[in-house]
């Protein structure tokens, strides 16, 4: 399969993945929750999802073993390769059993300050042990499903990951007929779902991948590839912890000088915010690997051409699937909350995905930052300042700022990091930033702007009953045609044909 093609299938793979588990999802939480009762279910939500803030560490080292992995693949050198993996491996191991030792002790104190009943703590400890083993296994899986991914199979992962939604609607369906405690036996469900899927990730891997070789896992131990990859994980780590740390800091800020209804306001937006992350993952997970890959093969040309590719990729589709939204995000959160939206709600979810647009008009030169290597500088310059973005939220609340001020502040920081890319990768990766402004940024902010004006017009004269399904359909529907026309060069829209062609002769 040749390189376009196979970023067209990964990515449908991914979006068909998204769309099932996204659907499994509404249909089992609602269930899961019934099965369980309103408190029960909080208390498992309400350890889990402290104990996932961990996961951050995870998806940092599925990143960095990618790259890795990706860009020796380019260089062509399979020993080298199978090292990277193999003391992978060792990391990821040591960094589990570590904080299976250092979390656990933990257990009772967490679980005395939880505002529960004292016939569940028992029960609650017992879902914290859970929950941490649940976040080594995934540590442990990652460099597994990171092989996977630097050798663009999205489509098995895909299924797995559909596969694993099912399991959990039929574990759902099962709770509502057993009688034992509920609570106790999701949590045991969980993990196994978990083991599940480093069972099958991590017996494809050593059934089809050279570099996956168990009897080289000891032999292979290298300083200088545990270097590597650290130094790399490191500042990885680093800037998701930053992302993790603001978002958590905004809670907090946001709990100090106002009440609890605008943490209401933004979990609803930090949910869509998660969601919107998940699908541009799809786009990014099948063209990372073939970036790095170019720059593994010493072609910095193209890994340079695949990022400006990336990033108009990711801003068409960004832009088509959500502008719409935020035009809308009234009336779609009237109906998603059955209207009872709290306030603040509409307007914090409008500027998340307003700064995620942003962030995305320049993704790609992120993944070819990632590809250089050149990871340390680049890391202080972007996060740095979103790390600090606290305490000028903090300083505005303290000078009476309103909400709307501090999350224009936040839109805005965005889109000025998003341009901080380019001077910077211009004098690190030799980018062609006049170039880059006339192809890419320049024709991603014409659609930007149609599309909110197209659906503000819209919005203003169409008055009916659902009109906000009408203005979503046709906005979407313009821009479209607009994307196909001028966005798009010829080039790109003859790839695009020739790729669906050769999906249909097949």
């Amino acid at each position: 399969m040749n390189p376009t093609k196979r970023i067209f299938v990964n990515t449908i793979a991914q979006y068909a993945k998204s769309f099932i588990n996204i659907c499994l999802s509404l249909y089992t939480v609602p269930v899961i929750m019934d099965a369980l009762g309103k408190s029960d279910y909080g208390i498992y939500c309400l350890i889990a999802g402290i104990v996932a803030m961990l996961s951050f560490i995870t998806n940092a080292m599925v990143i960095t073993t990618q790259r890795h992995i990706s860009f020796y693949i380019g260089q062509g050198d399979a020993v080298y390769t199978r090292r990277i993996f193999s003391n992978s491996i060792l990391l990821h191991v040591t960094v589990g059993l570590l904080l299976l030792i250092v979390i656990i002790p933990f257990r009772d104190f967490f679980v005395a300050h939880l505002n529960i009943e004292d016939c569940r703590r028992p029960i609650a400890g017992v879902v914290y042990v859970m929950s941490v083993i649940m976040i080594v296994i995934s540590f442990i899986t990652a460099p597994f499903k990171a092989l996977l991914i630097a050798h663009e199979n999205i489509v098995f992962i895909s299924v797995v990951e559909v596969a694993d939604g099912v399991i959990k609607l039929v574990m759902a369906l099962l709770l509502l007929r057993i009688n034992v405690d509920k609570l106790l036996i999701y949590s045991y469900m969980m993990t196994c779902v978990f083991a599940f899927e480093f069972i099958v990730f991590s017996l494809y891997s050593l059934s089809r991948y050279q570099e996956c070789s168990p009897r080289h896992f000891i032999g292979d131990y290298n300083g200088r590839c545990l270097r590597e990859i650290g130094g790399f994980a490191g500042w990885t780590t680093f800037s998701m912890g930053a992302l993790m740390a603001r978002s958590q800091g905004l809670a907090v800020l946001f709990n100090r000088f106002f009440d609890t209804l605008l943490n209401a306001s933004y979990g609803i937006a930090t949910h869509l915010y998660s969601a919107i992350s998940f699908v541009s993952s799809s786009v990014t997970n099948a063209m990372n690997p073939q970036i790095m890959q170019a720059e593994g093969m010493n072609d910095r040309n193209r890994m340079l051409f695949l990022a400006e590719q990336e990033s108009k990729l990711l801003t068409i589709l960004m832009s088509l699937a959500f502008i719409p939204l935020i035009i809308e995000m009234d009336d779609i959160l009237n109906i998603w909350l059955h209207h009872d939206v709290p306030e603040y709600a509409t307007l914090l979810c409008q500027c998340l995905l307003w700064a995620f647009i942003a962030d995305q008009t320049t993704f790609g030169l992120h993944a070819a930052n990632q590809a250089t290597g050149r990871i340390g500088g680049y890391t202080l310059i972007m996060y740095i300042p979103k790390l600090l973005f606290i305490a000028v939220a903090w300083a505005m609340f303290r000078a009476n700022g309103s909400v709307r001020s501090v999350m224009v502040a936040y839109v805005l920081l965005e889109a000025v990091l998003a341009l901080v890319r380019l001077p910077f990768m211009k004098r690190t990766a030799g980018l062609d930033v006049r170039h880059f402004m006339k192809d890419v940024y320049s024709k991603e902010m014409v659609l930007i702007a149609f599309l909110l004006l197209t659906g503000l017009l819209l919005d203003r004269f169409i008055c009916c009953a659902a009109d906000f399904v009408i203005v979503i359909i046709l906005t979407v529907s313009i821009g479209a045609v607009l994307v196909w026309t001028v966005i798009l060069t010829k080039v790109e829209r003859d790839t695009i044909m020739k790729v669906a062609k050769l999906r249909g002769d097949r």
